[in-house]
């Protein structure tokens, strides 16, 4: 346990200690827990205002870690603070980066991501563009994130679980004691089973109204890229393309009837100079041009020396495994046993743990594919 990270974790959940609040104490402090040991000028002196220092010392003997880490390990809740090595980049890059996220299902991080946002009032138009597009890029291994909201929000986590192996984020705006929407009670089981749902709310905060712009600045933030589907003229889809724009990202639109309320905001978007979208192509394409400027070709490595150089976590059965793909995108299983010439129990154990790094994933009829756009996960 690592007592900083439990004070992150203690003070996010106390009114007026927002991220650069916390973030600014862990600068200005060598261990946080110093705090409890200074007096009411000695925490001025460290930038609290009178009203965060009434705050801190009304709570402040209600600090117990291990009760903190009973209770997550009680529901199911994992946490990453910003100080921790698989705190996703993305987010550190960001303005305003949350302290401390909490997160339950499997991170995905490392994947291209897509958010795909609009109306909750959403039309048959939209949500049969949302579910289509939303499927077609997950079954190309990208991660749909949207906000688990009704309308599109939902619609686009649908869609990508209803590809094989596909994966999905959703980010919420409240922590994991309660379920909003309420109907969607379903839709969160089978995102936490098959991706990933965070939130930077402790589990015990509550939706409220201003939540909710907040989580936005974290779904655009962990993009690459940001799909408008539908949004009326002063829609809250609109809050996360600002942060977008701000955060230097680009802003894909699909244009609609304009004589419709929700098609006002996507053609301003495309007046604006936001990119406009009417096939998956045009995300594919983006992605490409996009991957290829950032990060490393995604090529298969050669060498031995190279494999262990990239992938230093895997011994060389599992290299022996994964090397099969080289020149087969998708392999059956015992073909995978037989090439390798390993045990079929050897194998098992093998691509559980492949799957689980998101290298390959499990297709129907006992066969395997190599996630070809996620093999990002290490630079060469």
């Amino acid at each position: 346990m690592d007592i900083n990270e439990m004070v992150i974790i203690f003070l996010n959940q106390l009114s007026g200690f927002g991220p650069r609040t916390i973030i600014d104490l862990k600068n200005k402090l060598n261990k946080l827990e110093e705090m409890w040991s200074l007096n009411k000028q000695q925490l001025k002196n460290i930038g609290l205002t009178d009203f965060k220092i009434k705050k801190f010392n009304e709570h402040k003997e209600e600090f117990r870690p291990q009760d903190i880490l009973a209770d997550f390990k009680k529901e199911d809740i994992n946490y990453l603070t910003l100080y921790n090595d698989q705190y996703p980049d993305r987010l550190k890059e960001i303005y305003d980066p949350p302290p401390v996220i909490f997160y339950k299902g499997c991170l995905n991080f490392q994947l291209p991501a897509v958010a795909i946002i609009g109306s909750r009032n959403s039309t048959l138009y939209g949500r049969k563009i949302t579910s289509k597009t939303a499927s077609e890029l997950a079954k190309m291994g990208v991660n749909i994130i949207s906000g688990l909201a009704r309308g599109i929000d939902s619609t686009a986590h649908q869609g990508a679980l209803a590809a094989d192996g596909g994966i999905t984020t959703a980010v919420l705006g409240n922590g994991f004691d309660y379920l909003y929407p309420s109907q969607n009670k379903l839709l969160s089981q089978k995102i936490m089973d098959k991706g990933l749902m965070l939130t930077e709310f402790n589990p015990e905060i509550a939706p409220r109204a201003n939540n909710f712009p907040r989580r936005n600045r974290i779904i655009s933030g962990l993009s690459d890229l940001i799909l408008v589907v539908e949004a009326g003229e002063k829609s809250g889809t609109l809050i996360t393309v600002d942060y977008a724009l701000e955060q230097g990202k680009d802003i894909m639109a699909v244009p609609g009837n304009i004589d419709r309320p929700n098609s006002v905001g996507c053609n301003r978007l495309l007046k604006k100079g936001a990119a406009i979208f009417t096939k998956v192509s045009d995300i594919i394409d983006y992605l490409s041009r996009y991957l290829q400027n950032n990060k490393k070709q995604n090529e298969f490595v050669e060498t031995d020396e190279l494999f262990n150089k990239v992938y230093p976590e895997l011994n060389s059965d599992e290299i022996k495994i994964l090397k099969l793909f080289q020149h087969e995108i998708e392999i059956y299983y015992n073909d995978l046993v037989r090439l390798s010439n390993l045990t079929t129990e050897k194998v098992d154990q093998i691509l559980v743990k492949l799957e689980l790094m998101n290298l390959i994933i499990r297709l129907k009829g006992k066969k395997y594919q190599f996630k070809g756009l996620q093999n990002l996960l290490k630079p060469i």
